[in-house]
């Protein structure tokens, strides 16, 4: 059965600059209060508590895997729902689960409070933000989506600064509760101010959108399933490099000064993309989509050759993977159009997060067994297949719109 792609979206007022500002502020304190805060407080922890690496660094793969197992509902949740309550209260129920944190003193209830911060993040990170805003605004989510990504791009850098500058004063539990302090204060009145306004106007507009549902159809298809792999691999590169980049780089025997500092233009190189998106001649997501498969394996590639141009790898490696952020919410609109987009994204973003839970255990596995080269190359082959897979999405895409 024929699937019908891109339907014609409704036209809904845009999102003003100061509302896009305010959601990418939110995004930086989301992603900084969970995927990125244990790079800061996991050696504090570890010498606390006494929990090994693969303890303390396991809960973070069980909250994505958590994360990933509850996207879906979410999704279908956005989807059929006129308030965005989701979104609104992410904030709190992160909040909580990094108060648990800070609390606990026996692993299982560390875990507890990991699992939290995995639900917290199906409800508020990208996926759920990006779900929300194409139901509501259809392709016009497209600029918004650019913007947010623009600024939340400097969430490892803002957050990695602020925890570790508490930390000189505090100790990790205490930092938690300060971090607690920010999403509550934050999080909640800025979602608000962004959606408030505008509220009744999108879902009077857009509420034949809203009760429609997804045929079963469309995620037998074969594009949907290519996407998923997209997604899927490409979540999983991402992780790979984030978490092991440090130690990939200090096994070339290189000072951790210089590994930190050729690390820290990672998010730059993310940031500095979705500028030049805003300001060079427009492309199709799937023309996009196809650069930044590129830019992510010939990133790994420059890594692999030599540690003299490290630098040059991992900026490469950003802009690619700056332009896949993006992709995550304009490429299934530019493809599926806005009908049931919200449930969409919530299938396409469960097995990339259950990807991304496993592949810090993998990559380490395989730097422990071989070497950092080796897990290189094994990302670069993985890179490679997903060229090969976002190309097949332009063609197929290209022919069922003729």
């Amino acid at each position: 059965m024929k699937i019908e792609l891109a339907s014609m979206s409704l036209k809904v007022p845009q999102l003003p600059i100061t509302k896009n500002i305010a959601l990418a502020v939110a995004q930086i304190v989301l992603w900084g209060g969970s995927f990125f805060i244990l790079s800061v407080l996991a050696d504090p922890i570890m010498k606390e508590t006494g929990w090994s690496h693969q303890m303390v660094y396991g809960v973070l793969s069980l909250s994505l895997l958590v994360s990933g197992l509850v996207s879906s509902k979410i999704g279908k949740t956005i989807n059929e729902r006129e308030k965005d309550y989701i979104l609104l209260y992410s904030g709190v129920v992160m909040a909580l689960g990094l108060t648990i944190i800070g609390l606990a003193q026996q692993f299982w209830i560390f875990i507890l409070g990991w699992i939290i911060i995995g639900i917290s993040m199906a409800m508020g990170l990208y996926d759920a933000l990006f779900a929300l805003l194409g139901k509501r605004y259809g392709r016009e989510a497209n600029k918004s989506i650019i913007q947010i990504t623009l600024i939340s791009g400097f969430a490892p850098t803002v957050s990695w600064f602020f925890v570790s500058h508490l930390l000189h004063y505090v100790d990790w539990r205490t930092a938690c509760f300060i971090y607690t302090f920010v999403l509550l204060i934050s999080v909640f009145p800025l979602h608000r101010f962004a959606f408030q306004a505008t509220e009744n106007v999108t879902n009077k507009t857009s509420e034949k959108v809203v009760t429609e549902s997804v045929s079963t159809d469309l995620f037998r298809s074969k594009i949907f399933r290519l996407l998923l792999a997209y997604f899927t691999i490409g979540s999983m590169l991402m992780t790979g490099i984030v978490v092991h980049l440090i130690d990939i780089l200090l096994s070339n025997e290189m000072h951790l000064a210089t590994a930190v500092s050729i690390a820290a233009l990672l998010g730059p190189s993310q940031v500095g993309v979705r500028v030049l998106d805003l300001v060079l001649p427009k492309k199709t997501a799937e023309t996009t989509a196809v650069i930044s498969a590129i830019a992510i394996f010939t990133g790994l590639v420059l890594l692999l050759i030599s540690p003299k141009i490290a630098f040059l790898g991992v900026i490469v490696f950003g802009l690619g993977n700056g332009m896949r952020s993006i992709l995550k919410g304009t490429l299934p609109l530019a493809i599926f159009g806005q009908k049931g987009y919200a449930v969409i994204l919530g299938k396409l973003a469960g097995l990339p997060l259950i990807a991304q839970a496993v592949t810090p255990f993998i990559g380490g596995f395989v730097i422990q067994q071989f070497n950092s080269s080796v897990y290189i190359c094994l990302l670069a082959v993985l890179a490679l297949v997903n060229i090969i897979l976002v190309v097949l999405v332009k063609k197929l895409t290209k022919s069922n719109n003729h």
